[in-house]
């Protein structure tokens, strides 16, 4: 594609390629404990499960506390320093770490610095994939390359899902597998250094389309809009929920089937719902999208209150069957239509961009994972209940979505009656 001042270049893909490896690497460092929750306490020589499921856990937190201080600091550096600086810093930053937590991974002291420098480079790497569609994609192909940036984060999370426990069963040990982990961080690092450029020699659309951030006027525009404050608080409640199952899924599993599924049927379990998560998503935005008014909100409010029988459904499955059933319902209905909330939350907060709005969301997504996996804490230990907490919850948001309107329509009869 060329144009008198613009040339969209193959190599973009080498770049996009290379971006998203380097975001299934960072979710892949986030998830490795998830589906070992218990050899990894043992491990570690905690005394209780109580003591240890929660010390595992606020490994997750850390995470997810640098998102939450890090992310406006990061949107400031891809504006001073560019895309590969900032981003690479971020890359190379998890390398690193990534290969100190495999060298002293027997120590938790020595774990949880690593995991600090992960939370440290994870905001740099997920909140970029705008900057990436921006600098190299024409704005045709922008929505394909910003969904890269999902899937990645998905395909990574699978990744720790499923392998960790595989090659913990195979017989590596702990440290074994942390230097693997972190040997894939390496070269990943290696990788972006070596074959990211900062952007193409010509831009890839007319300037008029090119990449621009207005995150400060974006911010203030969005809360001024009470059907944004509504999204905000529903994507609050959907990540904090999605964090705290993710994080805890192999002790709340456990106890819930009465210890009959192992590390690697979690794993299955956590892997299927993203799979269809996968599939989900793009069927439900399908629909949306081909819905004669571009609808939003009948289809969250009708995917979600399935989803939500499929988290009650756990509760009550006590066999791996059973629980599968309960992982497809949730993780097609709930999880697939998280991009549906995004779109409508998009749609409420225009004329801010997508990219402020979507990161606006995931900044009170991740609050919302250290608050609910803090009260989990309290819980002691007794999974059921807080499952039976995440139920309530969920029913609760469904009551905001019923509560918010539909953006579009409401311009659209706006329009008919100035016409």
């Amino acid at each position: 594609m060329n144009g008198e001042n613009y040339h969209v270049y193959r190599y973009r893909w080498v770049v996009l390629a290379v971006y998203g490896l380097s975001t299934a690497t960072i979710q892949l460092m986030w998830t490795t404990y998830f589906s070992i929750t218990t050899d990894a306490w043992r491990y570690y020589g905690f005394a209780d499960a109580v003591g240890g499921e929660s010390a595992i856990s606020f490994l997750s937190i850390v995470f997810m506390i640098g998102m939450i201080t890090l992310s406006i600091p990061s949107l400031a550096a891809f504006e001073r320093f560019g895309f590969k600086k900032s981003v690479g810093f971020g890359v190379v930053l998890m390398g690193v770490s990534g290969l100190f937590r495999g060298f002293f991974g027997e120590s938790y002291t020595m774990v949880m610095i690593a995991t600090v420098g992960f939370a440290i480079a994870q905001p740099f790497i997920l909140n970029s994939p705008g900057l990436v569609a921006g600098k190299w994609f024409p704005e045709s192909e922008r929505a394909t390359a910003n969904s890269v940036g999902l899937l990645s984060s998905y395909i990574g999370m699978c990744v720790g899902l499923l392998l960790t426990p595989v090659v913990i069963a195979a017989g590596m040990s702990i440290k074994g597998m942390l230097m693997l982990y972190g040997a894939v961080g390496a070269v990943a690092a290696l990788l972006f250094v070596i074959f990211v450029k900062e952007k193409p020699q010509t831009p890839p659309c007319p300037e008029e389309q090119a990449f621009r951030s207005d995150f400060a006027e974006g911010l203030k525009g969005a809360w001024r809009k009470k059907n944004f404050r509504y999204s905000i608080m529903i994507f609050f409640c959907m990540f904090g929920i999605f964090n705290t199952f993710f994080t805890l899924i192999e002790p709340i599993l456990k106890q819930l089937s009465h210890n009959r599924v192992d590390a690697t049927q979690v794993g299955i379990i956590g892997v299927l719902i993203l799979g269809v998560a996968i599939f989900g998503s793009f069927i439900t935005c399908l629909i949306s999208d081909k819905d004669r008014l571009h609808r939003r909100k009948p289809y969250m409010i009708v995917g979600n209150i399935i989803g939500a029988v499929g988290l009650a459904a756990f509760i009550f499955a006590e066999a791996f069957p059973g629980m599968v059933a309960a992982a497809v319902l949730y993780g097609f209905f709930i999880v697939g239509g998280a991009p549906l909330v995004l779109t409508f939350a998009a749609e409420s907060a225009y004329p801010t961009s997508e990219g402020t709005s979507e990161g606006l969301l995931m900044f009170s997504g991740n609050v919302a994972g250290v608050i609910f996996l803090g009260g989990a804490s309290l819980f002691h230990g007794n999974h059921r209940l807080l499952m039976i907490s995440i139920v309530a919850i969920t029913v609760l948001y469904i009551g905001l979505m019923f509560l918010s309107r539909e953006t579009k329509l409401e311009s659209q009869t706006v329009k008919e009656a100035k016409s």
